[in-house]
């Protein structure tokens, strides 16, 4: 039986202790919750104890799963933006669906929905992002199932996912491979310019430091001075997106020439707080906005690092100098930066083919 007391705050606490479980408890701002509150722990303990399992409580949903889910985990990794707003989303999808009727069928439906939707560019939400989807909620399933210990289905949402590809859906993403042309590139430069004082963002130079440091817009617009090396000439860029662990994952790397002459001009005699002080979005925006002016087809911001690691390759760095400035963690994921093409190795085959000759005839 559990015992209920008045804490000196005014609050009631809930202490269950039961032979076999670790003692449990829980601090309510009424004596109600916290009684409601331990018979539910209470029926959960014997329900697990006799069948390994417990049934989810009465009258929960969905929803109050994934908020249950973010409130525990989000204290031991913090979320990125990204998955807290496919909860959010998914929150609101599933509202009102007690977990205990989430079943294949409504995620199936669910998945019918979404096929329906467009993204913010007007386009059909794709078969990558779906999957995106159902893994977030199998996520919650399998949290609810493996460290609540909820009777729940943790492979619903995957049978869903394997019905993708006969919905027509491709759940493969498209390796983006567009950079920007050297004329493209002139025409920009020359529309900030025509601009002048009226920009409030010095969009040239923001363009040119991701050029020659490989930088994604966030990353450019977050790096601080205090994270610089002035004499090594190195920033750490903080958090740097990875597709398992964004959140603690900085990295050290150089600034060269150009890059470096850009960041002291903005630091000027200041010694803390960001490098570049505008906002990452209002960079994307405006890029976007001149290619629309300049009839630029297809091209954005994050483009421009097809151009950096593709000079960087130019300028003879090797797979892992040029993992190091772009981020990647491996070369499957740093090929499509390259642009290898056949004239390149012809190029390359004659320069080392007349420098061995040269060697021989020494």
């Amino acid at each position: 039986m559990a015992s209920i007391t008045k804490l000196p705050s005014g609050k009631w606490r809930a202490l269950i202790r039961k032979r076999g479980s670790k003692p449990l408890s829980g601090t309510f701002e009424k004596k109600k919750d916290a009684e409601a509150w331990a018979r539910a722990e209470e029926i959960k303990l014997d329900s697990i104890k006799k069948h390994g399992k417990a049934s989810t409580p009465k009258g929960s949903t969905f929803a109050d799963f994934i908020d249950k889910y973010v409130e525990e985990t989000e204290r031991v990794k913090p979320h990125g933006k990204n998955k807290k707003a496919t909860l959010i989303r998914l929150k609101s999808e599933f509202a009102g669906v007690l977990m205990s009727d989430m079943s294949e069928r409504l995620v199936s439906d669910f998945v019918a929905r979404r096929i329906q939707d467009k993204n913010h560019r007007g386009e059909p939400i794709s078969g990558v992002t779906i999957c995106v989807d159902l893994s977030y909620i199998t996520t919650v399933l399998k949290w609810a199932r493996y460290v609540k210990h909820y009777n729940v289905d943790v492979e619903m949402a995957n049978a869903v996912r394997q019905t993708l590809e006969a919905r027509g859906l491709s759940t493969k993403s498209n390796e983006r491979d567009r950079e920007a042309t050297d004329e493209e590139l002139t025409s920009l430069f020359d529309e900030y310019q025509r601009r002048g004082a009226r920009q409030i963002i010095p969009m040239t130079d923001i363009i040119t430091f991701a050029l020659v440091s490989a930088m994604r817009q966030e990353e450019i617009c977050s790096i601080l001075i205090e994270d610089i090396d002035f004499e090594a000439r190195t920033v750490i860029i903080r958090n740097r997106k990875d597709p398992k662990y964004k959140i603690g994952n900085h990295q050290k790397v150089p600034l060269f020439e150009k890059a470096w002459e850009i960041a002291t001009r903005y630091i000027g005699d200041r010694k803390t707080g960001r490098v570049f002080r505008y906002n990452h979005a209002s960079v994307s925006s405006s890029f976007t906005r001149a290619c629309q002016k300049l009839e630029i087809e297809d091209l954005h911001f994050h483009d421009l690092r097809h151009n950096a690691a593709g000079l960087l390759f130019e300028l003879g760095l090797g797979i892992e100098q040029v993992a190091l400035m772009t981020g990647h963690k491996d070369w499957k994921m740093l090929k499509r930066y390259t642009h290898i093409k056949a004239k390149d190795v012809h190029r390359a085959y004659r320069e080392k083919l007349m420098a061995r000759l040269s060697t021989a005839e020494a």
